[in-house]
């Protein structure tokens, strides 16, 4: 395979910003173009208000909220949207007053630096974005922080999230019922469990289809399909170096595999247990497969040294054709960036370990309505008028202001067809760029404008449909198409695909316990030493088959904690709220319910029997005294 070098303008290492339908953070931030989109109308009379939900706010002195808010602002500014705007004419309906707010806006770089150090000046503003996730909840145990709790009466739409969301209401809440913010809402009407990441392998389409060759749907077909591949490397029949590459040495190899072993690469949840996936045996056993790869010659050497730059280059000048560690848009990316005519990355679902069955994607979607942790929105506790702050933050997750700022105004930004489905306009998919566009309209789903009070809920479809680009897909059913991430990786997956980990239940934990669970997570030290491990075991430096070599690994890891690795899980388990525990404490508190009710129903049917006989007793004396005094009297005459 001859290859023919084409010059591109785009750079190697570029890749688009809205390729994986996530808002990427800025250090600089744009102001909208109002010269490209028309003026927007609403006919805000239509929308829901407080007093329609049985909310009572107290009577405002001059019937206006002044609020100061500070949020953050992401690539495109929302100050002077089109949606901006009508966002301020649905509020001041919804609540029946007048907003007057002054707005800080800084750039998601600068304010995530910053936060949480106006948080601990104590000098905080009435309203603002949360970027630092369950670090705030101290604050509010500080008292600088509303207690939301105490707010619930003039909440209507959030107290769904938090019900729908796995986790329930635990997981909007501290262990004392306390919440000291709104969580990030996320809303996927057609239920989509799709993964971002680590979900499918990447291969060479080119390759494969010149070949006459397919994507692996087992692993015993990828193993096959890695020696064909390293055969026509061989034979000088594939112009490539290597069959297997990795997408950066930020992620370890094993990351794209452990899914298919039923395992993960830190800590996780499984089977009504938290667990530390590098030492199960189902990890060792994706090591032992990994280093018959790289035994083979499969793998590309620098696979634990490469960076992301290096991994771009390695895709885009073809030194290998196959990669399992990567996110959603990294193979648009690739395609947009080839340096050879011709040359085209897709993706392929996991191949399956049929001893395992369905792989294991990580990261999948929740239905419906659900909540994240990760970002949100805080009031301050010396906020005037409480009542309409959080009337106000609630009325962003209901379903016509979710609406408004994901896909606009019907008829004008968005139609929709005769079987329910949703179309943006023609001036926002036909342009050069649609996020961008409808960026400048102030539409949340282009993923690079936050509207309103960030974060407010993501709409799936809407940003599906704007700001997820198509990339090349194959399954065995439809051969090769194209598809978007999300919705593939659900389709291909199934409800089998999604993995424990994902839906793990509720766990309280202290400041203190938090740090220790950080050590076996993502990126602690236990993570960093089983990584740096891993690939010894890969490159045979270490013997994956000796379990003496094996015991010493496991006892390497669980040295690196700061307390007992054994003490840190046992401590997760009994700070975990499982679910069988919340239904056993529901169905108590039914039982204790129906027994009080029960019992107020006895002594009132008791009481009531008392009274009946007490009744009928006096009656039947009363009659008998009459007749007795009626025969006496009778006697007497």
């Amino acid at each position: 395979m001859k290859r023919n070098k084409v010059t591109k303008v785009t750079a190697v290492a570029l890749a688009a910003a809205t390729v994986a339908g996530t808002p990427v953070v800025s250090s600089a931030t744009t102001m909208y173009d109002p010269s490209s989109v028309p003026e927007l109308t609403l006919d805000v009379s239509t929308f829901a208000t407080a007093a329609d939900n049985g909310i009572a706010l107290p009577e405002l002195e001059d019937g206006t909220l002044s609020l100061n808010v500070s949020i953050a602002d992401y690539q495109l500014s929302s100050e002077n949207t089109q949606i901006q705007k009508l966002w301020q004419q649905a509020m001041e309906h919804y609540l029946g007053c007048t907003l007057d707010i002054t707005w800080s806006r800084t750039n998601s770089t600068d304010y995530a630096n910053n936060e949480l150090v106006v948080l601990q000046s104590g000098n905080i503003p009435d309203v603002a974005t949360v970027t630092k996730g369950i670090a705030v909840n101290e604050y509010g145990e500080d008292g600088i922080l509303l207690n939301l709790a105490n707010y619930m009466d003039y909440m209507k739409y959030y107290p769904e999230f938090m019900a729908d969301t796995n986790g329930g209401e635990n997981f909007a809440k501290l262990e004392d019922g306390s919440m000291y913010y709104f969580m990030d809402g996320f809303y996927n009407p057609d239920d989509i469990q799709g993964a971002q990441s680590f979900t499918s392998f990447a291969y060479r389409f080119d390759v494969l289809q010149e070949l006459g060759l397919e994507p692996a749907t087992t692993l015993d077909e990828f193993t096959e399909l890695c020696a064909t591949l390293q055969a026509a490397i061989d034979d000088g029949t594939l112009d490539a170096q290597y069959v297997i590459m990795n997408s950066t040495k930020d992620y370890g190899l094993i990351r794209g595999f452990v899914g298919i072993f039923h395992t993960w690469d830190c800590l996780y949840y499984n089977d009504g247990t938290w667990r530390y996936g590098p030492i199960e045996d189902n990890y060792r056993e994706a090591l032992r497969y990994l280093n018959q790869l790289y035994e083979a010659g499969y793998i590309d050497p620098e696979f634990a040294t490469a960076d992301t730059n290096a991994g771009t280059t390695k895709a885009t000048v073809g030194t290998a054709v196959v990669c399992p560690t990567l996110w959603s848009g990294s193979a648009a990316g690739w395609n947009n960036a080839v340096m050879e005519e011709g040359m085209q990355w897709g993706l392929a679902f996991l191949p399956e370990n049929e001893e395992y069955g369905t792989p294991w994607k990580w990261g999948s979607r929740q239905p419906g309505k659900s909540l994240s942790n990760t970002m949100g929105i805080y009031v301050s506790a010396s906020v005037e008028n409480p009542e309409y702050v959080v009337a106000m933050i609630d009325y962003q997750y209901s379903d016509e202001m979710i609406n408004l700022m994901n896909w606009g105004v019907e008829g004008q930004t968005y139609t929709v067809a005769e079987d329910g489905t949703k179309v943006f306009s023609d001036d926002i998919t036909s342009a050069d760029q649609p996020a961008v566009q409808s960026g400048n309209y102030g539409l949340m789903s282009s993923s690079v404008c936050r509207t309103g009070i960030p974060f407010t809920p993501l709409d799936f479809n809407a940003m599906l449909d704007v700001s997820s680009n198509p990339e090349p897909w194959w399954n065995a059913e439809e051969g090769y198409y194209e598809g978007k991430y999300w919705v593939e990786s659900d389709r291909n997956g199934g409800e089998d695909s999604v993995s424990p980990y994902d839906r793990a239940p509720v766990t309280y934990l202290t400041p203190d316990e938090s740090s220790l669970q950080a050590e076996l997570a993502y990126n602690g030290v236990c993570d960093l030493r089983a990584r740096e491990l891993a690939t010894q075991f890969i490159t045979g430096q270490m013997d994956i088959d000796d379990d003496a070599a094996w015991e010493s690994y496991i006892a390497d890891i669980k040295s690196q904690t700061s307390s007992d690795f054994d003490g840190i899980i046992e401590m997760l388990n009994e700070k975990t709220v499982h679910p069988e525990e919340t239904d056993a404490a529901a169905e108590e508190t039914t039982e204790a319910t129906s027994d009080a009710a029960a019992e107020e129903t006895t002594e009132a049917t008791t009481e009531a029997a008392a009274e009946e006989t007490t009744e009928a007793t006096t009656d039947a004396a009363a009659e008998e005294t009459t007749e007795a005094v009626e025969e006496t009297t009778e006697a007497a005459e």
